[in-house]
């Protein structure tokens, strides 16, 4: 009887640590901060921080760039539909684990051009010559939620019956004053493939969509 309970005793405190150490094992070490929960964009740069209880070691995925020593990291997601991010942290009793954080990846949604903030997507801006003279083109984008400006560095203006015209900027030059001015009422004026660039605080890269509509223009006057 002695025996057994000798025996019931290791068989318990063996099984006490097999839980410990299978609880230790599932632990979650480390963790992303993300803006968008665990989805990132495809066609830019994701701002990552990656938080460890210890000290980080690394962090690797396709797309993956570290801008800093503090856990910060900007994500460029690449094909498919998931990307995994494999984080290497060594804990205070120096033993050294790897993590792998899974995240989805997402197409930007349609980009939306504005002229003079309006926007009007498969429609027409029925507008004056003058306000025409004075715009500005930008962009928008749908449920698009990083702190990111976005520029318009330049774009295509089409005038009837005319050659396409490139332009370099966002607003519309004071070179084709005149030719706006001999606009006609009902004359349609459109303003095609834009070009973009977004800027935030530590990078610079181009945007990737699906598609941007473009601007169509009837005068009014």
């Amino acid at each position: 009887m002695k025996s057994f309970k000798v025996l019931f005793l290791i068989i318990t405190i063996l099984y006490s640590s097999f839980l410990s150490s299978q609880s230790e094992s599932n632990k979650s070490y480390s963790a992303l901060e993300l803006k968008n929960m665990n989805i990132v964009y495809r066609g830019v740069s994701n701002p990552i921080k990656i938080v460890s209880k210890g000290k980080l070691i690394s962090a690797e995925a396709p797309g993956l760039k570290k801008i800093d020593d503090y856990g910060n990291y900007e994500l460029r997601p690449q094909t498919g539909k998931t990307v995994d991010i494999k984080i290497k942290s060594l804990l205070k009793n120096r033993d050294i684990i790897t993590e792998t954080k899974r995240l989805r990846i997402l197409d930007l949604k349609r980009a939306q051009s504005l002229f003079n903030g309006k926007e009007c997507y498969k429609c027409e801006l029925l507008i004056t010559k003058e306000e025409l003279l004075n715009g500005k083109i930008s962009l928008g984008l749908q449920d698009f939620l990083f702190d990111y400006k976005i520029l318009v560095k330049g774009f295509i203006i089409k005038f009837p019956n005319e050659k396409s015209i490139e332009v370099n900027g966002a607003k519309i030059p004071k070179e084709l004053s005149q030719r706006i001015k001999s606009l006609r009422k009902g004359d349609i004026v459109q303003i095609l493939n834009l070009k973009t660039k977004v800027v935030n605080q530590s990078s610079s890269s181009f945007l990737r969509y699906c598609k941007i509509s473009p601007i169509i223009i009837r005068i009014k006057n």
